[in-house]
C-alpha cells in the first residue's frame, strides 16, 4: 500500500493533522515512537491547559483523549511504539520510504510532527531500572490517591504543583528531595508555612523495601522509615531528535510542499510554543499536501455541513 501522507509524531500536532488528513480525503497513517500518544503533554497529563481555543480549562489527559477520538472519526491507522529509523526518497517513483523496525512504509508525502523529539522520563536511580506497580513517573489526578500514604520523590515542578492538592485526598503526603527544588529559601519557607501537613524533607533515600511487586517503604539518611502506598517520582525528562537528523533525506528533499514540518520545532524551524499554533499548522499542512496530490479536487465542506458527519450529527440532534 502507498499512503498519500504519513504523519510522524503522535502529539497534539500529529493527532490533529490526522483528523485533517481524513477531512481532505487523504489515505493517511500516523506513526508514534512511544507506546502512548500525547507527546510532551504526557509529562503533564493531569495539569490544566488554558490556551486552547474554545477549551479554556482542559487537562492534558482529556485533551489527548479528545484528539484521539477526533482523529479516529476517520479510519486511518494510528501505530504506537513505532520508531521511524530512516526515511529515504525514491525519485523515480516519487515515493518516500519510511523505515521502521518491522516494516518499510511507502508514502507520497510526510508531515513531521516530531516536536521536541521522543520524550522519556528519567527513572529513579535507586530502583536500578526495576518497576513496581505503585511507582509512577507521571502524576495522576489527586483523587486516585484517596486515603493512601503518598511518597513524592524528586525536585520536579509537577510534584510542587501536585503536593498541595493531595492534602484533601491522601492520608499522608511525604515529599523527599536530595536537594531543594525551590528557587530561594524564602520561597521554600512560604511553601512550608502554607502547607504544614506535607512531610517535606531534604535528605537522601538510602534504601527501599518491596513486596508483591510494590514498593512498600523507604529508609532515609536519618534512618527514618516511611511506609508508602503510592509513589510519584519526578526527575525530569529526556528528549531525543536523533532519528530525524540521521534520515537519508537531503535538504532539497525536505524543502518541498510534500514534506510539511509542524509543531514546536523541527530542525531550524522554530514555532510558537502553543498547542493552538500546532493545530493551525496541521490544517495548512494537509491543505497544501492535498493541493499537491489532487490539484483539481474541491476543498472539503466545513464540518457543520459535511456529509462525513451526518451519522454523528443525527445522534447528537436526537440525544435526550
Amino acid at each position: 500500500m502507498i499512503y498519500d501522507v504519513t504523519i510522524i509524531g503522535g502529539g497534539p500536532a500529529g493527532l490533529y493533522a490526522a483528523f485533517q488528513a481524513g477531512l481532505y480525503g487523504l489515505k493517511a497513517q500516523l506513526l508514534e515512537a512511544s507506546p502512548t500518544l500525547g507527546g510532551k503533554v504526557v509529562t503533564y497529563s493531569e495539569r490544566v491547559i488554558h490556551d486552547i481555543g474554545g477549551q479554556p480549562s482542559i487537562s492534558g489527559h482529556q485533551l489527548i483523549q479528545n484528539l484521539q477520538e477526533q482523529a479516529q472519526l476517520y479510519p486511518l491507522p494510528i501505530r504506537t511504539a513505532t520508531l521511524v529509523m530512516d526515511v529515504s526518497y525514491d525519485a523515480t517513483a516519487a515515493i518516500y520510504n519510511v523505515q521502521t523496525a518491522e516494516i518499510t512504509y511507502q508514502t507520497k508525502a510526510l508531515v513531521l510532527a516530531i516536536g521536541g523529539g521522543m520524550v522519556r522520563h528519567k527513572t529513579w536511580p535507586l530502583l536500578a531500572e526495576q518497576t513496581y506497580t505503585n511507582v509512577s513517573y507521571v502524576p495522576q489526578n489527586p483523587v486516585a490517591y484517596r486515603e493512601q500514604s503518598v511518597l513524592l520523590v524528586g525536585p520536579g515542578y509537577n510534584l510542587m504543583a501536585l503536593a498541595p492538592h493531595l492534602i484533601a485526598t491522601a492520608k499522608e503526603v511525604h515529599w523527599i528531595v536530595a536537594k531543594r527544588p525551590f528557587a530561594t529559601e524564602a520561597e521554600e519557607q512560604d511553601f512550608l508555612t502554607t502547607y504544614p501537613q506535607i512531610d517535606y524533607q531534604v535528605q537522601p533515600i538510602l534504601s527501599y523495601q518491596q513486596a508483591n511487586g510494590q514498593l512498600t517503604a523507604v529508609t532515609l539518611a536519618n534512618q527514618q522509615t516511611v511506609a508508602v502506598d503510592a509513589v510519584v517520582a519526578s526527575f525530569g525528562y529526556r528528549r531525543s531528535l536523533d532519528t530525524h537528523t540521521d534520515w537519508q533525506l537531503t535538504p532539497d528533499q525536505l524543502a518541498t510542499p510534500l514534506v510539511q514540518p509542524i509543531g514546536q520545532q523541527v530542525g531550524a524551524k522554530i514555532g510558537v510554543s502553543l498547542i493552538a499554533n500546532a493545530f493551525q499548522e496541521g490544517t495548512v499542512a494537509m491543505a497544501t499536501i492535498a493541493q499537491q496530490l489532487h490539484p483539481t479536487a474541491k476543498a472539503p465542506m466545513v464540518t457543520t455541513h459535511n456529509q462525513d458527519f451526518d451519522r454523528i450529527n443525527a445522534a447528537y440532534w436526537t440525544a435526550e
